[in-house]
């Protein structure tokens, strides 16, 4: 039995593997997609944000019902089948239109996903080892974008040299790439066939067969502290979601750095700030715990959010160097405040409550932050510059998420105590 779980935790970070390499496949090389495609940067907000905004919102409460009651493991196979067309139709696609609907639909399966992947590692693990292993399945995620920067320069020089004299030989180098991570999502999509699905534990506890619009209601309860916490996680996205954007074409644009020059290290980057930032989120939600009861939870989200201020000044920086170190710290604050505010509602909030609370802020955040801060950034650069805007929205938006978890912490002190809206 032992064994059969470790095989199918395995399977299911290899899916986590290459959904997210698939998902950030596009982003080192958005500025060469560009121009093949003959795109602007308002388009490139639409293909890199509203194309993760719109199936997010529209799915993460369905899917949350879903991964409840039906068989999970068909469920990944499906979603990994329907994330190769995806990026396969990417690979393909003529222009505009045709990418919008091939992003949709890859990033519809990778977004579905998560949901029935944090089920199936929770009914395949003892609740004392759980964390250990959702943190794995994490470390794949975040594995996946490091894969998906790093190899960028090496695939668009090596590709072009393999495809010669095949069919393959007139496509763009990027597409290229994009075709051979298609592959190691369509390799994923089989090894999946031999994943099973696992009883489902701790069924009993919490009305957890509750309605949608009885748990809505539910929820409404707890308004007074679910609506700051709510507005300062979607303004800390709003300022993540623009700086994961917009950083590759002002490495371009700006300091003139190519994905061979600037994938490697970006990569680490991104991979480094993802883990330090989880382990600062935690240990600051449990320590701020001690210290103030359970509001304290939120500590580590009010520091990360005023700590990302400065950090938003990160495209205004004179030098590469400083551009990096900059990034890093807004990236690992946006982690710390991510991690503290979800510890946050599995402190403050019921059981029963805690999936669907996670479904709703995991929808309006990604309508938000990937749908509307990186439109708000092109619309607002004046022709290719886009760093005074990045920053303009990056410390608005840190701004702002500091202020609202200041006031969810002061609403956490009442209900910790018992007091409800």
């Amino acid at each position: 039995m032992t064994r059969r779980r470790s095989t199918a935790i395995a399977l299911i970070t290899l899916a986590v593997f290459s959904g997210t390499a698939a998902r950030y496949a596009l982003s080192p090389m958005q500025e060469l997609a560009k121009a093949d495609l003959g795109l602007g940067d308002n388009q490139v907000a639409l293909l890199q944000g509203m194309a993760i905004a719109v199936p997010t919102a529209l799915m993460s409460i369905p899917v949350g019902r879903l991964v409840d009651h039906t068989n999970r493991a068909r469920l990944m196979l499906v979603l990994a089948v329907l994330c190769t067309v995806g990026s396969l139709c990417m690979a393909l696609a003529p222009g505009f239109p045709a990418a919008f609907a091939s992003r949709m639909l890859l990033l519809a399966a990778v977004v579905a996903a998560q949901p029935a992947t944090l089920s199936l590692v929770s009914d395949l693990t003892e609740p004392a080892g759980r964390g250990r292993m959702i943190t794995l399945t994490s470390l794949g995620q975040a594995a996946g974008a490091t894969a998906a920067y790093m190899l960028a320069g090496l695939l668009l020089a090596w590709l072009p040299e393999l495809a010669a004299g095949t069919v393959l030989a007139g496509l763009s180098p990027w597409r290229l790439v994009q075709l051979a991570w298609t592959l190691a999502m369509g390799a994923t999509a089989l090894a999946l066939l031999a994943l099973r699905e696992p009883a489902r534990r701790e069924l009993g506890g919490g009305d957890v067969n509750a309605g949608l619009g009885a748990t809505l209601r539910a929820l409404w309860d707890y308004r007074r502290l679910l609506l700051p916490l709510c507005a300062g996680m979607v303004s800390i996205g709003m300022a993540d979601a623009a700086a994961g954007i917009w950083a590759v074409p002002i490495l371009t644009r700006s300091f003139h750095l190519t994905p061979a020059d600037f994938g490697p290290w970006l990569g680490m980057l991104n991979l480094g700030a993802s883990v330090v930032g989880a382990v600062l989120g935690g240990l600051a939600a449990d320590l701020g715990q001690r210290g103030r009861g359970q509001a304290g939870a939120l500590l580590g989200a009010v520091l990360g959010a005023f700590v990302s201020v400065p950090a938003a000044l990160f495209p205004a920086m004179p030098s590469v160097a400083w551009f990096a170190v900059m990034l890093f710290v807004l990236l690992a604050a946006g982690a710390c405040v991510n991690i503290a505010a979800t510890s946050a509602v599995m402190v403050l909030l019921p059981n029963a409550l805690r999936g669907m609370c996670i479904s709703v802020l995991v929808a309006f955040i990604a309508l938000v932050a990937f749908g509307i801060a990186p439109l708000l950034v092109s619309l607002g650069a004046r022709g290719e510059d886009l760093s005074i805007p990045l920053a303009v929205v990056g410390v608005l938006t840190s701004l702002a998420a500091g202020a609202a978890f200041v006031r969810a912490m002061r609403v956490a002190r009442d209900f910790a105590s018992g007091e409800q809206a």
